[in-house]
C-alpha cells in the first residue's frame, strides 16, 4: 500500500478493514470496519512505536523533538500525526487510512442501512440539480467517504476541483474519465490561495475536503459565482452548520444577520453523519438532512429527513430547490451541459 515499512504496525497498514490507528504511549487502538474500536492485546510495541515515530519524521524530512513538537505528513494512502512527549506526556501516534476506494456502493449503503432509499434518492438529485451541499458530523463519523458517495453523481462532463491539505477525496483517480484538477494546500499555498486559482480554472464544483476558517468567505464568492460546492465540516448537528459557518467569520464589517442570510442563500442542502463504534462494530449513518433558505427575510432551515423521526418519503420541495430542479431541466432541453 505504501513505500514507507511501518514494522510490526505493517499488517495493520495493509488490512482494507482497518481505517485508523492510534497509539497512545501505551496500548495500540484500531479502528475496525466491522469490528468497531479494540485495543490491540498482547504485543509489546512501545519501543518499536517510539522507533518507528523518529523513522518517519526522518523519512519526512521533518524535525521531531522538544523544539518542533508535531509532525503532520503522510505518504500516498496515509495521513499521520506525530506528537512528541515532551508536549503530551507519552508519545502520540494517528494514523489515518485515505486509499483511493469508493467504501460506500449502492449496495454497501443498503446492507448498512446508512439511509433509507427514499433520502439518498433525495440527494441524488440535489447533486443532478448542482445544489451546494455541506456534510457535518464529528471526527470519524464517515463525512469524507459519504461525500465520495455524492461525489460518484457529478455529470462526468462537469469539471471539478478537488482542494485538500491531504489527498483523501480522490475524484480524479475513482473516475479516471472525468474532468478533475486536485489542488494540494501547504504552508506557500493556503486555502484561501487555493480557493482563488480554483474559480480561474472553470470550476463547476468545488470539491473541499473540510471547511474550517476564514476560507469560508471566499467559498461563498465563489458559490455566488456559479460554482457549486461539495464539502464537510465539524458540526454536531446538520441544523448548526449555518451558525458553526458564521463563527469562522473574521475581520469581516457584516451584521451576523447579514453573514447569516448570505450561509442560507448559498447553501443548500445539509447532511449529518453519526457513527456507533462499539465492540461489536460500527454503524455509520445518515442522521439528519435539511434545507437551508431565505423567505421574505427571514431565514429558515426545513428538515428533510431525521431518523428519529422515521419519515417514509419527502414530497413537496421548497421554492429554492424546485428553481434549481427547473434550470436543470431547462439546460437539458436546450442542449446544455447540465
Amino acid at each position: 500500500m505504501n513505500e514507507f515499512d511501518f514494522g510490526l504496525l505493517q499488517p495493520y497498514v495493509e488490512d482494507v478493514m482497518i481505517t485508523d490507528i492510534n497509539y497512545n504511549g501505551v496500548d495500540i487502538w484500531i479502528d475496525h470496519l466491522s469490528k468497531g474500536r479494540y485495543r490491540v492485546e498482547g504485543i509489546e510495541l512501545t519501543a518499536h512505536c517510539e522507533q518507528l515515530a523518529y523513522k518517519f519524521a526522518n523519512y519526512a524530512n521533518l524535525p521531531f523533538n522538544t523544539v518542533h513538537p508535531v509532525v503532520e505528513s503522510a505518504t500516498n494512502e496515509l495521513r499521520i500525526s506525530l506528537v512528541h512527549p515532551s508536549v503530551s506526556k507519552y508519545l502520540s501516534i494517528s494514523i489515518r487510512k485515505t486509499p483511493a476506494i469508493l467504501r460506500l456502493t449502492p449496495d454497501v449503503i443498503r446492507k448498512q442501512k446508512i439511509a433509507p432509499s427514499w433520502v439518498l434518492e433525495f440527494l441524488k438529485q440535489c447533486v443532478k440539480y448542482r445544489c451546494n451541499i455541506l456534510v457535518s458530523g464529528l471526527p470519524g463519523s464517515g463525512k469524507t467517504e459519504f461525500v465520495k458517495y455524492l461525489s460518484s453523481n457529478i455529470d462526468p462532463s462537469q469539471r471539478v476541483i478537488t482542494i485538500e491539505d491531504t489527498y483523501e477525496l480522490r475524484y480524479g483517480v475513482l473516475f479516471p474519465k472525468s474532468d478533475c484538477v486536485a489542488l494540494k494546500v501547504n504552508e506557500y499555498f493556503d486555502y484561501s490561495s487555493a480557493i482563488k486559482t480554483c474559480l480561474r480554472q472553470r470550476p463547476d464544483w468545488m470539491l473541499v475536503s473540510e471547511v474550517r476558517g476564514k476560507e469560508v468567505v471566499g467559498l461563498l464568492q465563489s458559490v455566488s459565482t456559479g460554482a457549486n460546492l461539495l464539502s464537510t465540516l465539524h458540526a454536531s448537528s446538520a441544523f448548526m452548520i449555518p451558525k458553526r459557518m458564521l463563527h469562522m467569520f473574521e475581520s469581516v464589517e457584516l451584521s451576523n444577520e447579514t453573514i447569516m442570510h448570505m450561509i442560507c442563500e448559498s447553501i443548500d442542502i445539509g447532511v449529518h453523519m453519526e457513527a456507533l463504534i462499539t465492540r461489536k462494530g460500527v454503524r455509520r449513518y445518515v442522521k439528519e438532512v435539511c434545507c437551508f433558505y431565505v423567505k421574505d427575510d427571514e431565514i429558515m432551515i426545513e428538515p428533510i429527513y431525521q431518523v428519529s423521526v422515521g419519515q417514509t418519503d419527502y414530497s413537496i420541495w421548497p421554492g429554492k430547490l424546485l428553481q434549481k430542479k427547473q434550470w436543470y431541466e431547462n439546460c437539458r432541453k436546450g442542449g446544455k451541459s447540465g
